[in-house]
């Protein structure tokens, strides 16, 4: 049985920054992103360098979109 990823956090979801309901933030860091799929930091920064999960470069800051983070969640990984 395959478990269905809304493209939106459920409201009141609980996110390290406050943002008015029904909003969410449109990047993520590191951090953030392993927090959200429950895996370490570490695993995070194996993705980006396999380059499994895409990111965008802002200074020294490296971001993840929610969007690709939800994309790839919703497929099986080895």
């Amino acid at each position: 049985m395959q478990t269905q990823i809304s493209a939106l956090p459920p409201s009141g979801a609980n996110t390290t920054s406050e943002l008015p309901q029904g909003q969410f933030k449109l990047m993520l860091s590191k951090n953030e992103a392993a927090e959200m799929i429950s895996v370490s930091v570490r695993t995070i920064e194996n993705l980006i360098a396999n380059k499994e999960l895409p990111v965008r470069r802002i200074g020294k800051r490296v971001l993840i979109p929610y969007r690709c983070l939800v994309e790839f969640s919703r497929h099986d990984h080895q």
